[in-house]
């Protein structure tokens, strides 16, 4: 009896008792992770190294939203974290947040939000965007009012779908809207909504996105955007449109605008200018036929403004369609 009931005791101890794995986590922990303070000069250098080794087999990039958040949260865990892991490159320091988000169903309701703080209190309003991998819903017209960057997993692995970007907020020097890595796609809902609308407000630079079944791809007035490697493509209305006082310049050997003006209107371009004061700029070694093709409508450029190929100093090149001398209230 007494050594049934010691036998009993036994099993119960161990059945209360940490399962292996916790128990080796534990052990690694208690070893590997001590307080310290960098800069006391009595920082556990072997620990540092330690620490830094197992993370460059993690391998977490500086690009991916899923594995930055990862390297931000890890920093922000411990000193000795802080230490051992690569610093945030200059481009991607800030207050950031992610979506999905556990507080807001569209990208639309997050956005707004972040406005609302700022508006409060710009130095408490996000200013680093990570939109995860998968397919996302606008939740209607995404509203950029401040200075941003919006990065995404990839074009092939971040899509939004419903109504575009509107890119506003006042214009100021250095400050811009920074889209990266991300495909935006219209629905059937949202024919005439513009992938990306800038209109009065800040400069806006994109950077290997695709814009696709949106109405107009990309539209400007008034502003200044430049598109790098980016692809528009089987948009409803013209690929990129420059309305009034606006300048959009395209950049990279990825860049092509085709398959656009789907609705076939005559007026329309792959490439549209509709004012004398509008201007589209191809930074050389680009040329029109590399860029631009298989545009239905009017074709593949067109319109009333200037349409160029210019070299770093945008400085003109060749002109591919030149400013009428009158100028247009036309307004897409």
């Amino acid at each position: 009896m007494f050594n049934h009931s010691r036998n009993m005791q036994k099993t119960k101890t161990n059945d209360n008792a940490p399962p292996p794995q916790r128990r080796r986590i534990d052990y690694l922990s208690s070893r590997l992770i001590v307080e310290c303070h960098p800069g006391d000069g009595q920082e556990p250098l072997h620990l540092f190294r330690w620490w830094k080794r197992i993370f460059e087999l993690l391998d977490l990039p500086l690009y991916d939203p899923n594995h930055h958040i990862d390297r931000t949260h890890f920093r922000c865990l411990c000193n000795m974290f802080h230490a051992s892991l690569k610093r945030m490159p200059k481009d991607l320091k800030g207050k950031f947040t992610q979506f999905p988000h556990p507080n807001h169903p569209s990208l639309t309701s997050l956005f707004r939000r972040c406005y609302e703080l700022y508006e409060i209190d710009p130095t408490k309003a996000p200013t680093i965007f990570f939109i995860k991998e998968g397919d996302h819903e606008a939740g209607g017209r995404m509203e950029i009012k401040y200075a941003m960057k919006i990065v995404g997993a990839g074009r092939d692995k971040t899509t939004i779908h419903g109504n575009g970007f509107r890119i506003e907020g006042t214009k100021e020097e250095g400050k811009e809207v920074d889209m990266q890595d991300l495909t935006m796609k219209g629905s059937s809902q949202s024919m005439s909504q513009s992938g990306l609308s800038g209109r009065n407000g800040l400069f806006f630079l994109c950077t290997r996105m695709t814009f696709t079944q949106c109405g107009f791809g990309v539209w400007a007035k008034n502003t200044r955007g430049r598109l790098i490697n980016c692809v528009i493509t089987e948009c409803r209305l013209s690929g990129i449109a420059c309305g009034p006082k606006a300048l959009i310049e395209l950049e990279g050997a990825q860049t092509k605008v085709d398959g656009n003006v789907t609705c076939g209107n005559s007026y329309l371009y792959g490439l549209s200018t509709c004012d004398t004061s509008s201007r589209i700029h191809l930074l050389f070694p680009l040329t029109q036929e590399s860029v631009s093709t298989t545009n239905a409508g009017g074709g593949n450029y067109g319109g009333k403004g200037e349409i160029a190929i210019v070299d770093n100093d945008g400085n003109t090149i060749e002109s591919i369609n030149e400013s009428t001398e009158q100028e247009s209230d036309d307004d897409y």
